[in-house]
């Protein structure tokens, strides 16, 4: 495990979540998306340590445990640490059991549960919230930019070297072959995010799973790359539903014809992912629905 400079003072830690360290001229730091709890939180600190550096504050990009889980580990080790993300994130993160029902859609079970459980010390507590513009911390200036889509709290960071860490906007390539049904609450935000993306001043993105830094120049493609599986979903679904037909059924016959491999925990974050596509499509008016002998149908209006 290796600190990664990027550029200036901006770094980034690679691993199942790519960690960024932004390091101060006095010697403190910040920490954007400490990951999950356990080893890598000890490998991290021991880098900063070895180096006399001392963090001062974590921001998470968003309200996933594999994003903000370590925190407390940091916390326990680093007293005075300042704790940061948007208001919506915060309040999932202070409560993270919200997450598993909503995924669920009601009181969540052990299957999910054991799946999803936070290994962090204990709750953890937010102290700062973060709302879009210029957020000030230890006298230097960060953008935060409102990213909703992939979840309604997420964010982004842009330091002054122009690397923008965008938490899960984008995924890398090499896992983009396998998981192209995004998982996604909003779709028409993640769609305005996306564009937004192609408007803002960087030179370097790191997507939260990527192994690789993503130019500018690159970043055009990718960002077309998750335009077009966002659309090849809305279109197969809307093919789909010339036959009136219930979620469960739907979302078999995505899963099968897209060759999706799935987990108890994946299949839900599938059907959220179903879920979304569908209320997308009620917004512009191109679904409805029926109830028949209890069954709940979506259909595709015919034009």
């Amino acid at each position: 495990m290796d600190l990664i400079n990027i550029k200036g003072n901006t770094f980034y830690i690679k691993g199942g979540t790519n960690t960024g360290v932004y390091i101060y001229n006095d010697n403190t730091a910040l920490i954007i998306d400490p990951g999950l709890s356990g080893l890598r939180p000890k490998r991290i600190i021991n880098i900063l340590e070895n180096d006399n550096i001392n963090l001062k504050f974590i921001i998470n990009t968003h309200e996933h445990n594999d994003h903000y889980g370590a925190c407390n580990q940091f916390r326990e080790f680093y007293k005075d640490v300042n704790i940061l993300c948007s208001q919506y994130a915060k309040l999932y993160i202070e409560h993270p059991s919200l997450f598993s029902k909503y995924i669920i859609g009601g009181k969540s079970n052990e299957f999910m549960d054991e799946r999803l459980r936070s290994k962090c010390l204990e709750q953890t507590y937010i102290d700062e919230v973060l709302n879009e513009g210029i957020v000030n911390l230890n006298n230097e200036d960060f953008k935060v930019i409102d990213f909703k889509g992939h979840t309604p709290g997420s964010i982004g960071i842009l330091t002054k070297d122009k690397v923008l860490f965008v938490g899960d906007l984008l995924i890398g390539l090499n896992m983009f072959e396998k998981y192209d049904f995004l998982f996604l609450y909003d779709l028409k935000e993640y769609i305005n995010s996306l564009d937004k993306l192609r408007n803002i001043d960087f030179e370097y993105i790191v997507a939260s799973h990527s192994k690789d830094l993503i130019t500018k120049k690159e970043s055009e493609k990718i960002i077309k790359n998750h335009e077009a599986a966002v659309y090849k979903y809305v279109n197969q679904i809307k093919e789909e539903l010339n036959t009136p037909m219930g979620v469960e059924v739907l979302l078999k016959n995505i899963i099968l014809k897209n060759s999706l491999k799935c987990n108890y925990k994946e299949y839900h974050f599938f059907k959220s992912s179903l879920i979304s596509v569908i209320s997308y499509l009620a917004s512009l008016q191109e679904i409805d629905y029926i109830l028949s002998q209890g069954e709940l149908l979506y259909y595709t209006k015919r034009k």
